[in-house]
């Protein structure tokens, strides 16, 4: 679940701040905030980076969840 929408997440990365969120979701966050959403503390940078392992497990419990 994304920590910002609490919604199962699609497309997961990972912040600066170490943090997963669903891309759409912190992306919008970073156009208009240069902090953490979840510690309002200032972000090293604004790279996402693809959480793949995270993404994997996701689309297998999703999948198993449909049978």
């Amino acid at each position: 679940m994304c920590p910002m929408s609490m919604e199962i997440m699609t497309d997961p990365v990972v912040a600066a701040d170490g943090m997963t969120y669903q891309r759409s979701h912190i992306e919008g966050w970073l156009k208009e905030h240069g902090t953490s959403p979840i510690t309002n503390k200032p972000l090293e940078h604004r790279h996402l980076v693809p959480n793949s392992n995270l993404k994997e497990i996701i689309h297998a419990w999703m999948g198993h969840r449909s049978e």
